[in-house]
């Protein structure tokens, strides 16, 4: 897998209450000009996910870490994955030599304050806090992308949190189309259908 410089590598949860606010990742980073790259989009089990989840990072000059699952799961366990996964980066931006060393990293938590209680050795970060609010994360990722792959400014938060209504909106038509029911096509459902409908969606509105 080769390094793109629009390669914006996805850490998220991948659960039925977290799938409004990843649709709404995936959405902002493709309006925005550039590429969500995560897990999901390969669906190959002859692959092993360390090694997937190596070749995105690699691959990826920009990286967004959703830490927002920390709560104890069925097994009395919380989940370590997206942790896990952002050590990658992290460490992938200190010793992954100079193609890695201006990489940029963002963290993002459900609620302020949580991160150093689980995870001190990144005092001195400043997650941002989406409240569980898609339209709080459209503002975190817009912000954290800064400008469009051509330099320019990016659309406001308000203008992108608008056009990914209009997409939600429009998505069980999209979904029609390419004989899918609507329940059927999500970023969590087939990652790589969802990422069709929204690509579909934003040539139709240039």
């Amino acid at each position: 897998m080769k390094r793109h410089r629009l390669n914006v590598f996805v850490n998220a949860p991948f659960d039925d209450d977290y799938a409004p606010l990843f649709d709404a990742l995936v959405f902002t980073v493709s309006a925005c000009g550039y590429r969500a790259r995560c897990a999901l989009e390969e669906n190959d089990s002859g692959d092993i996910r360390l090694d997937k989840l190596v070749e995105l990072i690699r691959a990826s000059p920009r990286s967004i870490h959703d830490l927002s699952r920390v709560e104890l799961g069925r097994n009395d366990l919380p989940r370590f994955n997206m942790p896990f996964e952002l050590g990658m980066a992290l460490g992938a931006k200190r010793f992954g030599g100079p193609a890695h060393k201006a990489d940029r990293i963002k963290i993002m938590v459900a609620e302020p304050y949580r991160l150093p209680a689980y995870l001190s050795d990144l005092g001195g970060n400043d997650p941002d806090a989406h409240h569980g609010d898609p339209a709080a994360l459209i503002r975190i990722v817009r912000n954290f992308l800064d400008v469009s792959p051509a330099g320019g400014p990016l659309p406001g938060p308000g203008r992108l949190a608008d056009a990914f209504q209009s997409f939600a909106d429009r998505l069980p038509a999209l979904a029609r189309e390419i004989d899918h029911r609507p329940e059927e096509v999500g970023g969590l459902k087939n990652y790589r259908t969802f990422l069709w409908c929204v690509t579909e969606f934003l040539k139709r509105a240039a």
